[in-house]
């Protein structure tokens, strides 16, 4: 067993590493569905401000949320790619313990790991 500690230790440091590397993942998920809906809003409201035939000012202050609203985006889906891209590391170091030791061990349960672990009962 004393042979396999430090691998273990190295395979369970891993398995956290993957979990918040998901959490990271599931996160910028939802902030860029906040952002998407934030655009489409904006699109609303800019085809009713030429309905309506707003001032330029109101459409100077339109301009500017969209430009802020799609910046919010793409910044948002490059944070994504590096997250995926991180994950994807890190399900790769899973991988080769998994196959290195024929199992992965599970991290003793803190509440740093455990907090949001599993979501809701429907997952």
């Amino acid at each position: 067993m004393s042979e396999n500690a430090d691998p273990d230790k190295r395979a369970a440091e891993a398995l956290l590493r993957y979990r918040a590397a998901l959490a990271r993942v599931e996160a910028l998920e939802q902030d860029e569905a906040v952002a998407h809906r934030s655009l489409v809003e904006w699109r609303s409201l800019v085809e009713n401000s030429s309905l309506d035939g707003g001032g330029s000012a109101a459409r100077s202050n339109l301009a500017e949320a969209g430009q802020n609203a799609i910046c919010r985006l793409h910044d948002i889906r490059v944070a994504m790619s590096e997250a995926t891209a991180e994950l994807k590391s890190a399900l790769t170091t899973l991988v080769a313990f998994d196959d290195s030791l024929g199992y992965l061990p599970f991290p003793e349960a803190t509440k740093s790991n455990v907090e949001g672990a599993g979501g809701s009962a429907e997952d």
